[in-house]
């Protein structure tokens, strides 16, 4: 089942946030209210005993991140319809 993510970048809390960084907090807020458990298994199985502030998320890990909560194949892909992971993490050029 999708997270229907192209819907949390219209929301007024998220269209608020002016860093990377407070971005990160809101999607993993948003994760965390979806379901605690797996959220906290993910960022564990990815992490292990370190802590990483969501800025220091790369697009692989936020992908695997969105994958392990269920994001379907076009809401991890960058070109998908709606473009999900631009909206995690800056572009590298």
């Amino acid at each position: 089942m999708p997270l229907n993510l192209g819907a949390w970048w219209s929301e007024p809390e998220y269209k608020v946030c002016g860093t990377f960084k407070t971005r990160g907090y809101c999607i993993l807020r948003k994760l965390h209210e979806l379901d605690p458990a797996r959220l906290n298994t993910a960022m564990t199985n990815l992490y292990r005993e370190q802590e990483k502030e969501p800025q220091d998320i790369t697009k692989v890990e936020w992908k695997a991140i969105l994958e392990y909560m269920g994001a379907g194949p076009e809401e991890r892909s960058e070109g998908g319809s709606q473009g999900q992971a631009h909206h995690l993490r800056p572009t590298v050029a």
